[in-house]
């Protein structure tokens, strides 16, 4: 049995849960290697894989050994495995309750009535917050994708061309390079674009879901991302593409301009700059996020830029300044005042702060930030500027 299963089923004992049956795509994949549609029931000291298609698949793909795995489209053989393990009335059965389905709910409860449901997923998002030596190669391989889609930014942004052609030209390197052209939250109808992209007045002008800097989108069914905006000599444009590659997600922004940049913008990109490496100095194992949170926002006022840090065009004011990362886009933590939980060596996060002036300027940047034992590093090669695309 895998180390991952092995350290859930002590999780599970430890909260009181006799069991767990996961059906999540993305918990399946950490779990076992594969995410063909499935059951994962995980007990004290066993686990089995009812693979409901795709079974052929299922076995090159994953982890478990043969005996642990089987072809079982009908969810009756589950409860049957589960009642012969010693799983009784009264039982408590953990699940992903954050992302179940109502209707799905109620036909388990219809055939399984006799068990009580807990939300499993904070067991499963707290284990999968340190990242192992194997997760953190593979997020630098997806970081190499990212620094190349940003090479080909900086060899083709120019004014003339649209917003929708600057995203389009980031994202065929990136698809080019492997990147699985699909991302992942964990939240339900999270509608966006491919990513967040925009430019000039656009950068603005808040439009759905992404409580950020996130673009108008085309039109009003995706009001998100890219829009067909005509980038003119010296916009700002902002470009905040996610990629995921072998399974783990790489998210990181940078501003250009297309020309030069006026010298207030250069100014204050230099100091977000220097929030970013005072960040990445300040969070450190043996604080909290909450108080690394604070210092951050405390250094943003001594630089003189608190009044434009993290805001929102309205007057708003976001209030994180960065969140984990790997399997999914959005996974905990949460860098914000108010989380006490401690910081650990092997958290991987995007760390991301922007300056707002709600009829002058938006300048934004996001990285990859790997916390470490004595030292933390920047996970992407592209170089933490305001870049100046001086094109003919």
């Amino acid at each position: 049995m895998n180390r991952r299963i092995r350290t859930l089923q002590d999780l599970l004992v430890k909260s009181g849960m006799a069991a767990a049956v996961i059906w999540y795509s993305r918990d399946l994949l950490y779990y076992t290697g594969a995410c063909q549609p499935s059951w994962l029931v995980v007990l004290p000291d066993t686990c089995r894989l009812f693979v409901r298609s795709n079974y052929a698949e299922a076995k090159i793909q994953a982890t478990l050994d043969a005996d642990q795995m089987e072809e079982e489209r009908d969810m009756g053989r589950l409860l049957h495995y589960l009642r012969d393990h010693g799983i009784i009335k009264g039982s408590v059965i953990g699940t992903e309750l954050d992302l179940l389905p109502v209707n799905l709910w109620r036909q388990w409860w219809d055939r399984m009535p006799e068990w009580t449901f807990n939300d499993v997923t904070p067991l499963i998002l707290g284990q999968r917050q340190v990242k192992e030596v194997e997760e953190i190669d593979r997020i630098r391989r997806a970081c190499r994708v990212m620094d190349l889609g940003h090479d080909r930014i900086r060899a083709s942004l120019k004014s003339g061309m649209t917003e929708l052609d600057a995203a389009a030209a980031i994202e065929d390197t990136h698809r080019r390079e492997g990147h699985a052209g699909i991302y992942f939250m964990r939240h339900p109808d999270f509608f966006m674009a491919r990513g967040l992209c925009a430019s000039g007045p656009n950068l603005i002008r808040p439009s759905g879901p992404a409580f950020s800097l996130s673009g108008v989108g085309l039109d009003a069914a995706v009001p998100a991302g890219p829009s067909r905006r005509v980038i003119r000599p010296g916009d700002a444009v902002l470009i905040d593409i996610p990629v995921l590659v072998e399974g783990y997600h790489v998210d990181m922004a940078r501003t250009y301009t297309a020309g030069a940049a006026d010298l207030r913008s250069r100014e204050l990109h230099r100091k977000l700059e220097r929030l970013f490496a005072f960040a990445a100095d300040i969070l450190r194992p043996g604080m909290t996020w909450g108080q690394g949170f604070r210092a951050v926002e405390a250094h943003a006022d001594l630089l003189g830029v608190g009044h434009f840090f993290q805001r929102m065009a309205g007057g708003g004011k976001i209030h994180y300044i960065g969140h984990g990362i790997g399997l999914e886009l959005n996974e905990p933590p949460l860098v914000t005042a108010r989380n006490g939980d401690p910081i650990l060596a092997g958290t991987v996060i995007a760390l991301e702060m922007h300056l707002l002036h709600e009829n002058e300027f938006a300048l934004k940047m996001e990285d990859m930030l790997l916390i470490g034992e004595q030292e933390n590093a920047f996970l992407c090669r592209t170089p933490q500027t305001l870049f100046e695309v001086l094109q003919p």
